[in-house]
């Protein structure tokens, strides 16, 4: 139950993102095509690990080139794009560079990418990532960017925040897996599926959030974000029931 809502939650975030595309200003243009692509290669990828599961394959492979890798660097892509120092950009892309060694050399002599998932080369993407959703954040908290605009109507800003929250979460779980695996199976029920949900929250705020500029200027889609408003909570909810496979 939970797999098929997941996956429809990010169905339909992909398609509100793209169709909001069409409204977005020629200035943020290439981030929101970069969050579309986002969105488009987690459905994909995620399609195919429910489809491996349900046949008790192993996806270990699949997550860590799609999840762990493909997907870091577009997320670091798009802070990258959002960038205005050019030197923290070169500084963006030497790290990043150095943290695709590193997954190399971790799956070559620590963590064979085919086994397991690769928590050695998923703590420094996340470290990475999270330093970087906090500086957007200080710079929009500060005015650095986007100073004169309302703060909730700012598509980083949530952005950021739900991508924060949600490698938080991930690291923490992952990582208590790595020191006692034990209380992670004992517990798996309820804490993949509330990592579910997170993940769930954070491509459901990547699909609406270039709405969220036109909200002062359009009553319609007023109406459509207190509709997301209601049904939140119910996805909420629902998410939380075990995956049944």
């Amino acid at each position: 139950m939970l797999g098929s809502i997941y996956h429809t939650v990010i169905a339909v975030s992909l398609l509100i993102s793209f169709f909001s595309l069409f409204a977005t200003k020629k200035e943020e243009l290439s981030v929101h095509r970069l969050i579309v692509v986002i969105l488009a290669w987690v459905l994909v990828f995620e399609s195919f690990g429910l489809i491996s599961a349900r046949q008790k394959i192993n996806n270990s492979l699949l997550y860590n080139v799609s999840w762990v890798y493909i997907e870091s660097i577009l997320i670091i892509a798009y802070f990258y794009l959002l960038e205005k120092s050019p030197r923290f950009k070169k500084r963006i892309l030497q790290i990043s560079i150095s943290i695709l060694v590193w997954g190399l050399v971790n799956s070559i002599f620590f963590q064979p990418i085919a086994l397991s998932l690769q928590y050695y080369s998923l703590l420094p993407f996340g470290v990475f990532i999270i330093f970087l959703t906090i500086r957007l954040l200080k710079n929009i908290l500060n005015l650095q960017l986007y100073p004169d605009h309302n703060l909730l109507t700012i598509p980083h800003f949530w952005i950021s925040s739900t991508l924060l929250f949600f490698y938080c979460e991930a690291l923490l779980l992952f990582g208590t897996y790595q020191l006692n695996p034990a209380f992670i199976v004992e517990n798996v029920t309820v804490l993949f599926g509330f990592n579910r949900f997170m993940a769930g929250m954070m491509y459901l705020f990547l699909g609406i959030v270039f709405l969220f500029p036109h909200l002062e200027k359009n009553s319609t889609i007023k109406k459509t974000g207190l509709v997301f408003l209601l049904i939140i909570p119910k996805i909420s909810f629902i998410l939380l029931f075990p995956l049944k496979i």
